[in-house]
């Protein structure tokens, strides 16, 4: 897909929508760094982490934490994780963070698309909530 194609797909999405392409980035930078790593190609590995957490750390920054309540302070803290796992993968050249941090936004991303699919007004439950929630409970430790 050329670059013109993807910045007017861009220009028209809408904004869940483009928080779908952000988390789809993501996804697909994290599936990258898997295989450099499986590979052994270390600067491959380290460009694509790189790049997952750009986006990451773009997701996060758009959280308005006064308004988005609860939500927004979770998923503010599903974003410290997630790049906490990224940053882990790329210390010790370990594919588990990247797992992690993937089931992670895979999860967030599935949120997204449901809600990207239906009209406002058609959202009686609240798919990120529910997405976040399943999310926070991936992340904790197992004790």
């Amino acid at each position: 897909m050329g670059a013109r194609y993807r910045e007017m797909e861009i220009r028209t999405a809408t904004p869940e929508m483009v928080i779908v392409k952000l988390y789809e980035g993501a996804l697909r930078f994290i599936r990258a760094a898997r295989a450099h790593q499986e590979a052994g190609h270390i600067a491959g590995r380290a460009t694509s982490i790189a790049k997952a957490l750009a986006i990451v750390n773009e997701l996060q920054h758009s959280l308005n934490l006064e308004r988005g309540g609860e939500i927004a302070h979770n998923l503010d803290a599903l974003y410290f994780f997630v790049t906490d796992r990224l940053l882990e993968a790329n210390l010790r050249g370990t594919i588990a963070p990247l797992d992690v941090a993937s089931g992670i936004l895979a999860t967030l991303n599935e949120a997204w698309v449901e809600i990207a699919r239906r009209p406002a007004d058609a959202l009686a439950v609240d798919p990120v909530g529910e997405a976040t929630s399943r999310a926070l409970e991936k992340s904790m430790p197992v004790r």
